[in-house]
């Protein structure tokens, strides 16, 4: 694999991402997913959209947002952080999560949060190894059961 370099993306790479982000959200359609990835970036200038780059090809994202809860202060957000199938364990996920962490304490922020599907075991395998630790439980209601 080629050096991994990263960088912001925008509008441009949102086809690529959306494809990346279906490897996570194999229900979703990708146009679904490129919508909801132009939006959040329109209604929210401070949502930090990286990708992880080998050569020309995006084989990596994760998106962040800094907000402040009573409960822990200032924080950082992780969201969607995928690899490509391909590119796993050539340590992606630790690069773009050591950028987010450098971003957080840049920001001033206490702590550093994110979500995983109960089901995705290797993330949470690379979660424990970065030193994250599970402090609770994020509940779901559908509102709009299918």
């Amino acid at each position: 694999m080629e050096p991994l370099t990263l960088r912001p993306l925008g509008g441009a790479d949102l086809p690529a991402a959306a494809e990346l982000l279906g490897f996570l959200n194999p229900s979703t359609p990708c146009g679904t997913l490129r919508e909801r990835l132009a939006t959040i970036l329109a209604e929210h200038p401070h949502y930090r959209l990286t990708g992880a780059f080998s050569g020309d090809r995006l084989v990596g994202l994760t998106g962040a947002w800094i907000a402040t809860k009573v409960w822990c202060g200032k924080y950082l957000e992780v969201d969607n952080l995928v690899v490509h199938p391909d590119a796993r364990s050539a340590k992606i996920g630790t690069r773009l999560i050591g950028d987010l962490e450098a971003a957080a304490r840049a920001e001033g922020c206490e702590i550093l949060v994110l979500d995983s599907y109960t089901s995705n075991h290797p993330s949470h395998r690379l979660y424990h190894r970065l030193g994250f630790e599970i402090w609770g439980f994020h509940f779901v209601k559908p509102l709009n059961p299918t």
